[in-house]
């Protein structure tokens, strides 16, 4: 074995939206594959700021022979210090990068960071476990290496095709604890086929669609089930795909008679649902569900390639709104073609029915897109944001790049009224909810839900290690527990 303990890290992303600890699932299936190859590992997650403190000391103790990172693109130049660091604090152990950020830029990470000794791309289970038995590197498909001052690729590894073979992660080693402690996050699918213009999805984990079986899917859940979860969210990019197998799905955990909540936090396909599949999904314990809509009409829809009509879209949220589902719905800002009128349809779209929450989001460019092409080709692109993808992405007020259709100035206004919007619904729902959750402490429940329910507080649960303690305390005995119905 040529690298027989490796240190994982999940690094933190200050100001971002990836800040909030949550359940790493890709590291989850990396330490997965470790595991069932002898191959001893610890991680950190260093989201929690203790984890940051203590991380040069943890790495002298377990005393490992590589580091492997996992890596979005948000926030890599403060990744890059890290791994900086890191290669100056132990000079002699391998430092390894995967995840998102590497398999979109590829080779230019490790130019631009040169304390990285390997990349690993797209599906990394199998390119690790190979990279630390000792494989010769020019044979190990999906790495990227040093070779006498040269970065070198050897070539995309082929997709896992049958994913039930790949074991679910079970986190050991990962303080638990820490997380959300009632729900788990699953993803019970890989890939993309469609075409939308600015998506890298299919970039990093491929254009076909390859699905784990509603067995090995349940298989996954009843092992936590019986760990006292109760609450599982879907982190699939086309969870809906295949309706046959949804259903399917519905029929495992009824026939196994669990009690169970489900949520699709990352988005559904609208034409990929209709009112009897919803019905099904909201009899065995789907609650939330989020509609990647994007824009308001038709017309901006076949702009960006959406693959979905404007009707489409308006039943499948009015269908899920009859049947009771808590529904949130995603806008992009700014797409080709796009004009004031086309965001006013938007607008409206948002303001039609009653949600969850709705979220306006700045169109990002990501290399190797056919947008990112676009704006180049045209230059179109903001001088003052040849930075961006250091940033918070879509999250700013600050367009990356403009279009006939819509000026610098105008996607700010357009965005900040997005933003009104959005928050507004989103504090209106999120006061029901604590409401609802703190109603045991009687005529206290009003004022304190008012105070939760403030953007102000929610920041500094987000960020504050103190709030994150209480917050974890409060959800442990059971004030943020939500009602789980069966339909």
């Amino acid at each position: 074995m040529k690298y027989s303990k490796v240190y994982l890290i999940h690094p933190d992303y200050p100001g971002s939206f990836y800040f909030t600890p949550n359940w790493p699932i890709g590291l989850g299936y990396i330490a997965e594959a470790l595991k069932n190859n002898d191959i001893e590992y610890r991680v950190s997650d260093l989201r929690f700021p203790e984890k940051r403190r203590t991380l040069i000391q943890d790495i002298s103790i377990f005393a490992p022979d590589l580091i492997a990172l996992s890596l979005m693109t948000s926030k890599y130049k403060h990744h890059y210090s890290l791994i900086d660091k890191l290669g100056e604090a132990f000079p002699e152990i391998k430092i390894t990068a995967g995840g998102p950020h590497i398999s979109l830029l590829k080779e230019k990470v490790l130019y631009d960071c040169l304390r990285i000794d390997f990349g690993i791309t797209l599906e990394g289970e199998e390119t690790i476990v190979e990279l630390c038995k000792g494989r010769e590197e020019s044979k190990t498909e999906g790495l990227i290496y040093r070779e006498n001052g040269e970065v070198r690729y050897t070539g995309d590894r082929q997709y896992i095709k049958d994913i039930d073979s790949i074991d679910f992660p079970v986190y050991g080693g990962f303080e638990a604890e820490r997380y959300d402690a009632k729900s788990i996050n699953l993803v019970s699918s890989r890939g993309c086929p469609y075409q939308c213009i600015y998506c890298c999805v299919k970039l990093v984990s491929g254009q076909k669609w390859r699905a784990r079986s509603p067995q090995s899917l349940l298989k996954e859940i009843e092992f936590f089930y019986k760990r006292g979860y109760r609450i599982f969210n879907f982190n699939d990019d086309c969870f809906n795909l295949d309706k046959k197998r949804v259903y399917a799905i519905c029929d495992e955990i009824e026939k196994r008679n669990l009690t169970i909540e489900l949520n699709c936090p990352n988005g559904i396909r609208a034409d990929r649902v209709d009112k009897p599949l919803l019905k099904r999904m909201r009899e065995t314990g789907f609650r939330h569900l989020a509609f990647g809509v994007e824009a308001g009409n038709n017309k901006v829809l076949r702009n960006i390639k959406k693959g979905e009509t404007i009707q489409d879209i308006e039943n499948g949220i009015k269908h899920a709104v009859e049947l009771e589902y808590d529904v949130e719905l995603f806008f992009l800002i700014g797409s080709p073609g796009e004009e004031e009128r086309d965001i006013e349809d938007s607008f409206r779209l948002a303001l039609k029915y009653p949600l969850k929450d709705v979220r306006f989001y700045n169109l990002i460019p990501f290399p190797n897109t056919e947008l990112y092409d676009w704006i180049e080709n045209n230059d179109y692109f903001n001088p003052h944001m040849d930075d961006y993808l250091n940033g918070n992405l879509m999250w700013v007020n600050e367009p990356i790049f403009r279009t006939p259709e819509l000026s610098f100035s105008q996607r700010k206004d357009i965005y900040k009224r997005g933003l009104t919007l959005g928050n507004r619904l989103r504090k209106k729902y999120r006061y029901k909810y604590y409401l609802d959750s703190f109603r045991k402490a009687g005529f206290l429940a009003y004022p304190v839900s008012f105070i939760a329910s403030s953007d102000m507080f929610q920041q500094l649960l987000k960020r504050v290690g103190f709030l994150q303690n209480v917050r974890f305390f409060l959800k442990k005995i059971g004030f943020f527990e939500r009602q789980i119905t069966n339909g």
